[in-house]
């Protein structure tokens, strides 16, 4: 079973959750958050993680909104603000805590998940970070079929790919390279690369790509032919599939470049 991370699963949870320099309260029913998305309110058994690393008057502050979610922990954030959260502290609780527990929730919600290639498995992993393991609601459809996929065996594995993408519907503004609907496709487009070192989804152009057969794909898109499959390419993909009657993934699979007239 997995007990870490491919470098470029890391880079994408860290890219995206971002170490802010002081407590943040990031919306909805979430908690005070500190560090690399580390929800004492979700999470609270969390704080433990902090000890030693923060000083105990800081600690004492954090303890007091420990457990409190949405409104309750917007209205509490004020009296943590102040508190100045050191990169490297945050870095030791990220290592030390937050993946080996994000990665024991995914292999427990997504038994089948241990048998993905790495990159695919840390694609995963960043997902469950940040949306949890709920299968249940209207809100989690595309996760329960995402489960399924990946329970069905690696025929079924790509099929994971599009599921995680069509979460970008859940928020209101189009993909970016920093926003979560843009996380979504780059979660799919890692969980992609995965299937690909495996023989699966071969010939797709996938984000972090570069070279000669990246360029044709950007001219037909009309974008900057630098051959650097990067966010900009991977939404103007996305923009397209969505026009051409494709699943919308931001992946330019087989099926994508026959579209848009790559095939060979």
């Amino acid at each position: 079973m997995p007990s870490s991370l491919s470098d470029a699963a890391l880079n994408l949870i860290t890219s995206f959750e971002g170490s802010p320099p002081n407590p943040e309260w990031p919306g909805g029913e979430s908690g005070v958050t500190i560090g690399y998305g580390c929800d004492i309110g979700a999470d609270p058994d969390s704080l433990s993680a902090w000890s030693g690393l923060l000083s105990s008057e800081d600690m004492a502050k954090l303890e007091a909104v420990k457990g409190l979610t949405g409104a309750a922990a917007h209205k509490a954030l004020a009296s943590v603000k102040s508190i100045v959260i050191d990169k490297a502290a945050a870095a030791t609780v990220l290592n030390t805590y937050s993946l080996p527990s994000q990665i024991s929730k995914t292999l427990n919600a997504f038994p089948a998940s241990g048998q993905l290639p790495p990159d695919s498995f840390g694609a995963l992993v960043s997902l469950v970070y940040n949306r949890g393991t709920s299968l249940k609601g209207e809100t989690r459809i595309e996760m329960k079929a995402t489960h399924d996929a990946i329970a069905s065996g690696p025929n079924q594995w790509p099929e994971a790919v599009i599921q995680i993408a069509k979460m970008a519907h859940l928020w209101p503004l189009p993909p970016t390279a920093s926003n979560l609907s843009g996380r979504r496709l780059a979660e799919a487009s890692l969980f992609a690369r995965g299937l690909r070192s495996i023989d699966l989804m071969t010939g797709a152009l996938i984000k972090g790509d570069e070279g000669d057969l990246v360029r044709p794909l950007q001219t037909a898109l009309k974008l900057k032919a630098d051959g650097k499959f990067g966010a900009m390419t991977m939404v103007s993909v996305w923009t397209y599939q969505g026009t051409a009657g494709l699943p919308t993934t931001g992946v330019a699979d087989m099926a994508t470049q026959g579209k848009i007239g790559l095939s060979p």
